[in-house]
């Protein structure tokens, strides 16, 4: 199989800063090779999901990707932490930052993150305060991390008050998205990276959401080909909205479609495993739908066919599908407070005309949204 490689530009101080995402297949095995423009000769901090500690097969391919760097580097210190969402909290990234400094690192020291999307946010944040500042690169190793969060540069961890609410905007200089380690996967876990797979349909390309609806079941299948292309297509498509706005103060917004909806749906699971990030943002796309054709903004067509494909996807599609979380109207209206995009106490939500057009939609009504609320609940 050919790497595919997209490469995402940004300018930065009045430069142009790019980074490769390669996908492809096996790709640990030579991780040597890719990554040595970035890494020889430099000391290298690997965090690492304690996932691939935990389990002999998985092991050997994390310990092939090791001995296939620590041939060009310095040295290569692993440090190993949970990939649950609770691991996101300021005690852990004190942790991983104190023991960063005791291998005495230097400025050119490198943090490769080893994991999915909460090793990637939370060692990227690292990286990112380290010294001021130091460069890493973010091995994905869940498709919803090598299709969405180790894009972009959005690195961080989570307040009591909201998810995501502590971090910066720091780029990896390399992605590399391994489709074989895929298969390393939790069926529920790979399902539920499906859900930011059909996000990027739904924001940006309908003809991509009419493919998915065609193929979900090969790509639940494992087929290498089609998850190539569905890796490839939505970095592509990320790449292209965060050149153009890489601190989301426009367009990069469109990415959260579903995602107020379901960071609140989030904390009200406490990240103890009831409900995970993509099993929240199926329900909240299907609630941004939803809200979109209750208020005429598109047809309720569009809303069935998108309830439709997660359904068939064996995702959540509502509230009433999680029935262990306790949640009223009033605090999930209060939750939404604490988005990101919210601006002077004006709630704003993406929502859609149709399937492959999303927009921003500023100052949503509160009194609109708890009636809607109200007859999901």
């Amino acid at each position: 199989m050919k790497i595919e490689t997209i490469n995402v530009s940004l300018k930065k101080d009045l430069e142009l800063f790019s980074y490769p995402i390669f996908v492809g297949n096996n790709l640990l095995t030579r991780a040597d090779n890719l990554l040595n423009k970035y890494i020889k000769n430099k000391k290298i901090i690997i965090i690492h999901d304690c996932f691939f500690s935990s389990k002999p097969v998985l092991d050997e391919t994390f310990k092939e990707f090791v001995k296939s760097i620590k041939e060009i580097t310095i040295s290569v210190n692993l440090i190993a932490i949970s990939g649950g969402d609770q691991t996101k909290n300021m005690i852990e990234l004190t942790n991983i930052i104190e023991k960063t400094l005791s291998y005495e690192i230097d400025r050119e020291c490198l943090i490769i993150a080893f994991g999915g999307g909460v090793i990637g946010d939370i060692a990227g944040f690292a990286a990112s305060i380290l010294l001021r500042g130091i460069k890493f690169i973010n091995v994905p190793t869940t498709l919803l991390s090598q299709v969405d969060s180790s894009v972009g540069g959005k690195t961080g961890v989570n307040s009591k008050l909201g998810k995501n609410l502590i971090g910066s905007f720091h780029q990896p200089v390399a992605v590399i998205a391994d489709i074989n380690i895929l298969k390393s996967l939790p069926d529920r876990e790979f399902r539920a990276g499906f859900a930011e797979v059909i996000k990027y349909g739904l924001i940006k390309d309908k003809s991509f959401f009419n493919w998915l609806e065609l193929e979900f079941e090969n790509i639940f299948k494992y087929d290498d080909l089609k998850l190539q292309k569905v890796i490839t297509k939505c970095c592509q498509i990320k790449a292209d909205i965060i050149q153009e706005d890489e601190k989301e103060y426009g367009n990069r917004a469109l990415l959260n479609l579903g995602h107020t909806f379901a960071h609140a749906i989030e904390s009200f699971g406490n990240y103890d495993g009831k409900i995970i990030h993509g099993e929240a943002v199926a329900i909240g796309i299907c609630m941004a739908f939803k809200f979109s054709s209750k208020y005429s903004f598109c047809s309720r067509s569009d809303t069935e066919r998108v309830i439709n494909i997660f359904k068939k996807s064996k995702l959540p599609t509502s509230l009433k599908d999680i029935p262990d979380l306790s949640i009223t109207t009033l605090t999930m209206v209060e939750k939404f407070k604490y988005d990101k995009k919210t601006r002077n106490n004006k709630l704003t939500f993406i929502l859609n005309h149709q399937i492959g057009e999303a927009f921003i939609k500023h100052d949503v009504n509160v009194n609109e949204l708890i009636e809607f609320i109200n007859e999901e609940i």
